[in-house]
């Protein structure tokens, strides 16, 4: 089953909230744009290409565009809230399709939606879908596959990181933690790792008096030469230049986040 991807962040569309009456069932459909169902009360039932959908109250779920949607039988009155969007979906993404909600979490922010109405800015609408996305995600006990190696390797990354150590973690073939890592982060596990390993050598060379050599072996290469040749890839510049030309005020521009 494909989660919904944060790699590409997701773009609201509109919302609004839905109450079924009774006996009523779900329209037959092939929709443009995914959406997101947040049931409050009843239980809403609908089939996606002939697989049958039943969600309950405190469930998440969300419909993905350009799957066929059907109604076959009757809902038990639910009522709903839903967010049409845009977004991409891959095995690895960040949150999955289905899931539980806290509804004192999430209530709250369906509330600030509800208030901006139609009138509204852009920005308003979409920092408060991200909120609600956060939100979810942040209710899931586990984190992916994909997080997890991330996670190591931001922890470890000045260590021997070896591809047998990733899929320890993993529990995967070599290929299948690559692809899955892939899938999220649109990076390979050895070219996250270089690339953040050479961030954090060129944040020690502008903050630090360290030598380019102390630096090369501190934020984990193995050899100089690599060191040099990963560095003027990715600035341009060999390491001695790149402190010659730049403050040691300035740090360079993060490639990644860390929690």
């Amino acid at each position: 089953m494909k989660n919904l991807s944060f790699e590409r962040m997701p773009q609201y569309c509109f919302s609004s909230n839905r109450q079924f009456k009774d006996g009523e069932c779900h329209m037959e459909r092939l929709y443009s744009l995914s959406v997101l169902l947040l049931i409050r009360k009843g239980i809403l039932r609908f089939t996606e290409n002939g697989v049958p959908v039943e969600l309950a109250a405190g469930e998440y779920y969300i419909q993905q565009a350009g799957l066929h949607q059907q109604g076959p039988v009757p809902s038990d009155s639910p009522n709903y809230y839903f967010i049409h969007f845009r977004g991409t979906f891959c095995t690895a993404g960040a949150l999955p399709i289905r899931g539980k909600f806290d509804i004192d979490k999430i209530q709250p922010i369906i509330h600030q939606l509800e208030l901006l109405g139609n009138v509204g800015e852009r920005l308003e609408y979409e920092c408060l879908f991200y909120q609600l996305l956060c939100a979810l995600k942040n209710q899931i006990p586990q984190k992916t596959t994909a997080e997890r190696l991330r996670t190591y390797i931001l922890e470890h990354f000045s260590e021997n990181i070896s591809l047998d150590d990733l899929t320890k973690i993993s529990l995967l073939s070599k290929n299948q933690t690559i692809n899955i890592f892939k899938d999220t982060y649109s990076s390979t596990p050895h070219k996250f790792l270089v690339d953040f390993r050479l961030q954090k050598a060129g944040e020690l060379i502008l903050a630090t008096d360290m030598s380019i050599n102390e630096i090369c072996f501190q934020v984990g290469f193995s050899e100089y030469s690599g060191f040099y040749k990963s560095f003027f890839g990715k600035y341009g510049t060999s390491p001695q230049d790149y402190r010659n030309k730049h403050s040691k005020g300035a740090l360079p521009d993060s490639v990644y986040f860390i929690p």
